[in-house]
């Protein structure tokens, strides 16, 4: 899968919350949009002033044999944990007649709060 990040409007429990200033990233987890998972990153991603992190790149997420997250960022890698959320999360989009639509349900959310561990590639 590959994590990016996303803005828009998220809703939980029936009310809609702009959280496009608050440093949220989405994850595609299949090729279609009905499932879609929250990664939650313990610190910050530091990147130069000149690159915007809005809808960017930013690394490969593996999910191991005894379903053990790891996301490899640059020439780190860090592991995590899945965890079901509480109350699912609903992303929406805001149609050009001000409804809104459902894009995804989000029921889960990948957390990594141990230090990234750098890659060595031996040769």
């Amino acid at each position: 899968a590959v994590v990016s990040t996303q803005s828009g409007h998220y809703g939980r429990g029936g009310s809609n919350v702009n959280l496009a200033s608050m440093p949220q990233v989405l994850l595609k987890i299949q090729d279609t949009l009905d499932k879609w998972g929250l990664v939650e990153l313990q610190g910050i991603v530091d990147c130069p002033a000149t690159v915007q992190l809005k809808g960017a790149h930013i690394g490969d997420l593996h999910i191991d044999k005894a379903g053990t997250p790891q996301l490899v960022i640059g020439h780190h890698i860090l592991a995590g944990k899945i965890q079901k959320l509480d109350k699912p999360f609903g992303v929406m989009t805001k149609n050009r007649d001000n409804s809104w639509a459902i894009k995804s349900i989000i029921e889960e959310k990948y957390i990594f709060k141990t230090r990234p561990k750098p890659i060595i590639q031996k040769k």
